[in-house]
């Protein structure tokens, strides 16, 4: 019995050893196959300044070198650049190869390791944060926790970086967000609260946004991530010497999924404001409640994939590319359509100082051969539409009023109803009708 407690006992104190160092090797090599990965990246390289593994820990450097040229540009012009002209970050890494025992606020966790970045930009900008040492301050820093079932967290925290240069300057506040995914990455939670931003230029044009915070739940199904979505903002300001626009309380909901042997997506969106302020006027509080099911999961796949390509482009071919994706993409229009697909808007409501503009749309097509939907007449025939609006005449510019709203007003397109201009349109088929008057199509 003694002899097979000693030989557990050693077995034991080989994996306590060994299991770090195998680590420590495991993650030089997605190191290194992370440094060659990035030589086909159109934008970024990678550069490695140095690995030196341990047996219970790894530090390792990275140059990120930026060379999409349009990207060095924007970031030479807020930034600046080092000495020998390069553009880009330097990246401390320290990897605990593990096992790692963290406290987490509600008691203590283990992880089979855990890697620390700490990213400074290698320009000017990397001394901004008032060090007396002159040496570069970190812009970022992340965390990142392998657990044991094979799921990753990620923590980022980011400073307060003051960016600037003869014509502008930009103030970006700290950032807080951690990030969850599985083993697989088939799934991905997370929530981060940022501080927001201000860039300000010499002609007095200013841009602010403050106190935004997001929360994501996701799960990848195919190659699409769908999940629910919760983003909102404190306050985000535009103004300039000769005007203003301040958004207050906005708050956007989004939850999509898919269902049934023909993967069918489904997604339901809000978005709201509390108030809405221009120089002279003051809107608010408003409403959108949107709601599109029907779409095949092959079809939005085909576009990410289009688009994903085009990005993927080198900086001086993209914007061709980008256009033809676009053209492409209107190939698809027919089976995104052909399931019998419908965008329900519910509500769209906005107060307004002249009263309340209401409007509603509903649109739907019945599950349709994908050919058939490119006979312009056959479409026609099949389109079911209702939809509606009311918007209060004081809100018309007098001149808009008299030389567009008049006309359709004395055709019976529009009715005035205590100051209110309405209209309800519907479509069914073939037929378009506003306000029960036929109005003719142009196909």
């Amino acid at each position: 019995m003694k002899k097979y407690l000693l030989l557990l006992t050693g077995i034991a104190a080989a994996v306590m050893v060994g299991a770090p160092f195998a680590t420590g090797m495991m993650a030089e090599k997605h190191y290194r196959t992370m440094i060659q990965a990035s030589l086909f990246e159109p934008a970024l390289q990678l550069e490695s300044l140095n690995f030196e593994q341990g047996i219970f820990s790894s530090q390792a450097t990275t140059f990120i070198k930026v060379t999409d040229l349009t990207l060095r540009r924007a970031l030479i012009d807020k930034l600046g650049k080092d000495e020998n002209g390069n553009v880009g970050l330097l990246v401390h890494h320290h990897i605990s190869h593990g096992p790692v025992i963290f406290g987490t606020g509600k008691g203590i966790d283990f992880a089979m390791a855990r890697a620390t970045h700490q990213i400074a930009y290698n320009g000017p900008a990397g001394n901004s944060a008032g060090q007396e040492s002159g040496k570069a301050a970190d812009l970022f820093r992340i965390d990142t926790r392998l657990y044991f079932d094979g799921s990753q967290t990620v923590g980022i925290e980011s400073r307060e970086i003051l960016a600037g240069s003869s014509k502008s300057t930009t103030t970006v506040m700290p950032l807080s967000a951690t990030f969850t995914t599985d083993k697989n990455y088939r799934m991905l939670k997370g929530d981060g609260d940022w501080k927001g931003m201000v860039s300000e230029n010499g002609r007095g044009e200013k841009v602010s946004a403050s106190d935004i915070r997001f929360k994501l739940d996701m799960e990848k199904s195919g190659e699409l991530w769908l999940g629910s979505v919760l983003f909102n903002q404190h306050s985000i300001t535009f103004s300039s010497p000769k005007t203003s626009l301040q958004i207050e309380g906005l708050e956007f909901k989004h939850q999509s999924s898919v269902s049934g042997s023909e993967r069918l997506v489904g997604s339901a969106s809000e978005l709201s404001i509390q108030q809405l302020a221009t120089a002279t006027n003051r809107f608010g509080p408003g409403e959108m409640i949107l709601a599109i099911t029907n779409v095949p999961a092959t079809a939005l796949e085909r576009l990410n994939a289009l688009r994903a390509q085009a990005m993927n482009t080198p900086s001086p071919q993209r914007d061709f590319a980008l256009q033809a994706a676009t053209i492409e993409a209107f190939g698809l229009l027919p089976e995104l359509l052909s399931h019998g697909i419908v965008i329900d808007m519910e509500r769209l409501y906005l107060n307004t100082p002249g009263g309340d503009f209401i409007g509603h749309f509903r649109f739907s097509l019945p599950k349709s051969n994908p050919a058939s939907l490119m006979n312009i007449p056959w479409l026609k025939s099949i389109i079911a539409l209702d939809a509606g609006f009311s918007l209060p005449a004081p809100l018309v510019p007098e001149a808009t009023m008299k030389s567009r709203i008049q006309p359709l007003l004395e055709r019976g397109y529009l009715k005035m109803d205590g100051g209110v201009l309405k209209a309800d349109i519907q479509m069914r088929d073939g037929i378009l009708t506003v306000n029960d008057k036929v109005m003719a199509l142009p196909y």
